[in-house]
Formats: structure tokens, C-alpha cells, sequence
């Protein structure tokens, strides 16, 4: 029960505990790739919070999610937004996506084949309010993208957030689920297979390699090969375990293998630090990663070369 209720007030203490973090330390290991703040001042901006950024597969176009407060905490109004690259790899002022604006709506995802986008919100599900946050889908038409469609009760959960999905080329779909409002129970990675009709079935827990008992994982980043799993897992100071990370929430890899995902690994001080970073995006065939990275203020994405564990 005691580690239940330091649970229910994680969300709470985020903020100052990344306030007080140490500051980022990227960059000073011998042979760190360059990390660097992603199109600062046009997607990545002082004062608001960015989250979760995806690309269409000829990566001209990107999405993300954008609110003015620290939405764990503020459940506010969030939008997603688009912005498509410009001649000398500038990009274009960000526009609000069309389905979008009205209700909180995070974590855009294109698939890998470009054809649909996945998306977490709390928009009303046949005219009910909902207060918790459920998985959503579009559609790419001749005409743009499609009216969303609601992933169903068998993979949205009644009294949870189920937030940041990922879809590998087989049609797996990942993703996280947490207590809402507040984050009372453990936090894990889910999955679910798509049948043939194109539905979403009942979703599993993905295997002990990447969820564990002691500590929150979440943000769930798949390979569209569906082998390699990005994630992040939290490791908070009032949890009474021992820290194994180099912050407060760290980027792991895990690797699929007969008998499941392997243990995750920490990808290392080269992108974590002693600040809080998550929501990771790979374009995989540059062999690029995209994160958040929150020091004490609204948190920016950052982009650097992947470097994953042998």
C-alpha cells in the first residue's frame, strides 16, 4: 500500500524532481554522437511542451502534439500539429491537423506504410464524455485524413489512459496504459494484434524483458519489423529501489527473440542524463533518434544517431 500511494503522487512530484536534476551531461562521454534541439523555435518552443513527434514515410511531413502545460498533470486541451519540410531543411509554420483542436489529443503515430495514424484522446465516444484518454485512428484518403475512428472498448480500457501507440508492418500495435486520473497502479506496455477485418483484439502485457514489477514502462517506440522495441522506463527517486538509471526517466532497448522481448538495456549517458527523457521516434532506416528531454522546463525534442546495444 505504501508504494501504491507514492504512485498516486508521482505525477504530482515530476516536475519539481526534474527541477532539481543535476542538468543534461549528453555529449561528454568520449564519442558521443552530437545531440542537438530539433527545429528549435518552429516545432521544438520555449514555454510550451511538446509531445510525441512522428513522420509520413517520405519524412517531408511531421506531427506532434502541443500544450501550454505539463499535461500529465493539467489534462488540458492539447492539439496536434503538422509541419512539412522546406528547401534547406527548414520547416514550415505549424498548422492544427483537421481532426484535431477541440479535445485533448496526444501522441500522433504514422504507420510505417503511411496509410493511417494512431492517436491518443479523450474526445466523446458516441456522444459520452470520456475522462480518461482512449486510442483513436485515421485514415489516409485522396482528400486527406479520414474522421477517427475509436479502436474499441476490447483495446481502450474504461478508467485508463491508454497513450503512446506504435504499429510494427505486421499490424501489431503497442502502447501503454496507465490509471487515470491518477497513475494508482503499475505502469506497462501493452500489445495487440490486428485481425483480419482490421480490428484490434484484447490486448497482453508485453513479457518481464521489458514491463517489471518495481518500476513504470511506457512510451513504447516499435522497429517496423516488430524486433526491436524503444521504451522508457522511470526510475523516481521516491520509489525506495535502487537508481539504475542516469535519470529520472531513461530510454531502453529490448530485442524480440524466440522466447520474447529480451531485457531491456539502457541506450546509455550518450542520450540519457540527469534530466528526465522520453517519447522516443526513430527513423530507422537513417538510423536517427528523436526524443523529449525535460530539465526543469518545458520539454523540447532533441535529435541524435542511434546507437543501439549489441
Amino acid at each position: 500500500m505504501k508504494r501504491m500511494a507514492m504512485m498516486a503522487g508521482a505525477f504530482a512530484i515530476a516536475a519539481a524532481a526534474c527541477a532539481h536534476a543535476d542538468g543534461p551531461s549528453s555529449g561528454k562521454s568520449h564519442g558521443c554522437p552530437p545531440v542537438e534541439v530539433f527545429a528549435p523555435g518552429v516545432i521544438s518552443l520555449e514555454g510550451s511542451w511538446q509531445w510525441r513527434l512522428s513522420f509520413t514515410p517520405t519524412r517531408l511531413q511531421a506531427y506532434w502534439s502541443h500544450s501550454e502545460g505539463w499535461w500529465p498533470g493539467t489534462r488540458e486541451r492539447a492539439t496536434i500539429r503538422t509541419s512539412h519540410r522546406l528547401p534547406g531543411g527548414r520547416w514550415s509554420t505549424p498548422v492544427v491537423v483537421p481532426f484535431s483542436g477541440q479535445h485533448a489529443d496526444m501522441d500522433p503515430f504514422v504507420t510505417p506504410l503511411g496509410t493511417a495514424m494512431f492517436f491518443s484522446s479523450m474526445r466523446p465516444v458516441d456522444g459520452q464524455p470520456r475522462g480518461d484518454m482512449d486510442l483513436w485512428m485515421v485514415r489516409r484518403t485522396w482528400n486527406g485524413w479520414s474522421e477517427p475512428v475509436h479502436l474499441g472498448n476490447e483495446v481502450n480500457a474504461d478508467g485508463y489512459d491508454e497513450l503512446y501507440p506504435s504499429v510494427d508492418l505486421h499490424g501489431n500495435l503497442y502502447f501503454a496504459r496507465v490509471k487515470a486520473p491518477i497513475p494508482t497502479e503499475d505502469v506497462d506496455i501493452w500489445r495487440s494484434k490486428r485481425r483480419w477485418d482490421g480490428s484490434y483484439g484484447a490486448p497482453e502485457r508485453v513479457g518481464p524483458g521489458v514491463n517489471t514489477a518495481q518500476r513504470w514502462e511506457f512510451n513504447p517506440e516499435i522497429s517496423p519489423d516488430g524486433k526491436t522495441l524503444l521504451f522508457v522506463r522511470l526510475d523516481r527517486p521516491d520509489d525506495g529501489l535502487d537508481d539504475e538509471g542516469h535519470g529520472w526517466g531513461d530510454l531502453y532497448a529490448s530485442r524480440l527473440g524466440r522466447g520474447g522481448f529480451s531485457a531491456g538495456v539502457n541506450l546509455g549517458p550518450c542520450v540519457n542524463t540527469a534530466a528526465d527523457e522520453f517519447h522516443p521516434t526513430v527513423l530507422w532506416e537513417r538510423g536517427e533518434l528523436f526524443f523529449a528531454r525535460d530539465a526543469g522546463a518545458p520539454a523540447n525534442f532533441h535529435r541524435t544517431r542511434l546507437r543501439l546495444p549489441r
